[in-house]
């Protein structure tokens, strides 16, 4: 008797729909994908039991007509694809044509639609063991869907779900990404009968947040736009606002939300060390490229794509991170602290004074809640040197405001762009060193000496082996500064050992040994600074490209302008 046999087709449905449908909340995204292929408007969930008794979807789409409901919940029958070319081609949010066919096989599936070029509606119900319908119904323009008894027919799976508390926090989230994947539909979701929310449809993308988070999560965000090869739009966090969780980060591609790992690494290396320890930046974004350059056949569920082209894809997104940093400008005074001075601890209106609560808000509260980067121009605007502060701080003002200078991050920046520049005119060159350097390498050193030599060699690094075990640094390029000789080997040696070969390039190294340098020759905390010196600072700082922060992220100056403090004191 032979040992291997046919499955019965029911036993395959359900092992299929086991990949696409593993809990409520993969049903319900399935429905949401359909919903929004269909041209809604308005959608509307209802939720029961946490879904598992009931997941009912509701839109004004284009409906489904008569004859396609039956085909509608055959497993891989669609109208997105023909043939294998169009899997290449995919700009809707379904297209394999198992979404409904795999529900039908773990629930009792219920639809009900009215297509726009048809004068009546019609239903079918469906389950594991068959079709029924279609047969007429009393419905609207638009399309429901019912799915009642999730896994009734696969009780295992039931007790293997998410504890509720979780499970229903990824059903809201899940209603809440495709709200803010698509601004110009509505979005209501009920739980249990009670309205949870209802998201109005937005004008832009800033709307659509403040409905979801609220101005003042809104208020704490930074534009995101850039637009070559590829376009990305949205937003990442200012640098005073952070979540102890990564989920506040969203990447969008084509409308379809994705898990995309470099993404935090990504952040991580934008904000530098401005990002505590264990927090995470805000970030929603929105990536748009051609079908035809991403696959997103490579999971049940579309959780994940690959792209065409991986590295130019992560290096587009770097830049445009970079960009909305670097573009930020002076931080404004959004933060006083809110623990009142020894000598506002009296009452502040037997003082004379404005209400000590008032004065101590935030000021963004003053402001314009538009999320908005600040007005300023930083070709054009003066700065006055006026006096230090703590040894530390350069206190400047110009007409629009005052400005609070780092005196350490901000000769950073002015160094590091004026490395960089002297790095580009002279990085052809290589220069051989008088008295060769005696270098007292780790034996993980060593090891990456012997792997890197030959790159090294064409950057203009020459290491020549001096007795037993030991080398010597006998040339380097051109633009290394004398005494920086082996320091900036070692430089190129990490960069090395973190991102190899693609990582020790010219453009790399460059940039990190100008970030490098940039820190060794700025100003101390406490180094004094005549009035001459600290005036020829503020003004090179107003000459940098990018003026309002260090090179590693760090804000160089905090910006409270004129409107601002008239506001302050009620002016």
């Amino acid at each position: 008797m032979p040992k291997i046999h046919k499955l019965p087709s029911v036993l395959v449905a359900q092992i299929a729909a086991g990949e696409v449908i593993d809990s409520p909340t993969g049903a319900l995204k399935e429905l949401l994908d359909n919903a929004v292929d269909a041209k809604a408007t308005e959608i509307t969930v209802h939720l029961e039991g946490l879904g598992f008794r009931l997941i009912q979807v509701q839109d004004n789409g284009i409906g489904i007509a008569k004859e396609d409901l039956p085909l509608a919940v055959e497993s891989f029958a669609t109208s997105k694809i023909h043939k294998l070319e169009d899997l290449f081609q995919i700009e809707s949010m379904g297209f394999r044509g198992e979404a409904l066919g795999s529900i039908r096989s773990v629930s009792h599936l219920t639809i009900e639609s009215k297509a726009k070029e048809e004068d009546a509606a019609f239903g079918i119900e469906a389950n594991a063991q068959g079709i029924e319908g279609p047969y007429p119904v009393a419905y609207h323009d638009g399309t429901r869907v019912k799915v009642e008894d999730l896994f009734f027919n696969m009780p295992v799976r039931r007790e293997f779900q998410k504890n509720p508390r979780k499970l229903k926090k990824d059903l809201l989230d899940l209603v809440s990404n495709f709200a803010l994947a698509h601004p110009s539909i509505r979005y209501r979701l009920f739980l249990d009968g009670t309205e949870v929310f209802d998201y109005d449809q937005a004008n832009s993308l800033t709307e659509r947040v403040r409905q979801i988070y609220g101005k003042t999560f809104a208020n704490h965000l930074i534009p995101v736009f850039f637009d070559s090869e590829y376009q990305i739009q949205g937003f990442i966090s200012s640098f005073d606002f952070y979540k102890s969780g990564g989920g506040f980060i969203k990447l969008f591609v084509n409308g379809r939300l994705v898990q995309y790992r470099p993404l935090v690494g990504l952040l991580r290396y934008v904000y530098g060390e401005l990002m505590p320890p264990g927090r995470f930046p805000v970030a929603f974004l929105f990536l748009k490229i051609k079908p035809e350059e991403i696959d997103v056949n490579v999971h049940p569920q579309k959780k994940e794509i690959k792209f065409k082209n991986e590295q130019k894809v992560y290096e587009f997104i770097k830049q445009a991170l970079r960009n909305a940093i670097d573009g930020e400008g002076p931080i404004p005074m959004r933060h006083v602290t809110k623990q009142k001075p020894d000598y506002l601890s009296h009452s502040a209106e037997e003082k004379g004074v404005a209400n000590a609560t008032d004065l101590l808000l935030p000021l963004s509260t003053h402001t314009n809640s538009e999320i908005k980067k600040p007005e300023v121009t930083y070709s054009h605007f003066l700065l006055k040197a006026h006096a230090r502060l703590f040894d530390t701080f350069v206190l400047a003002s110009s007409e629009d405001g005052i400005y609070l200078i780092d005196q350490h991050t901000a000769h950073e920046r002015i160094n590091y762009e004026k490395f960089l520049r002297d790095l580009a005119q002279n990085r052809r060159v290589s220069q051989r060193l008088v008295h060769p350097i005696s270098l007292h390498l780790s034996d993980g050193e060593k090891s990456l000496l012997q792997e890197a030599d030959t790159l090294l060699e064409k950057l203009g690094f020459e290491v020549e082996d001096f007795g037993p075990a030991g080398y010597s640094l006998v040339s380097v390029p051109f633009y290394i500064e004398r005494g920086q000789e082996e320091h900036a080997f070692l430089t190129a040696l990490r960069i090395f050992e973190k991102g190899g070969k693609q990582a020790l390039k010219e453009h790399t190294l460059f940039d990190e040994l100008a970030k490098s340098l940039s820190c060794r020759h700025a100003i101390r905390k406490g180094e004094q600074v005549s009035a001459a010196n600290m005036q020829e600072l503020v003004q090179k700082l107003q000459e940098c490209e990018n003026p309002a922060r260090c090179p590693h992220g760090r804000p160089t100056m905090i910006f409270l302008s004129r409107d601002e403090i008239f506001k302050m004191f009620k002016r």
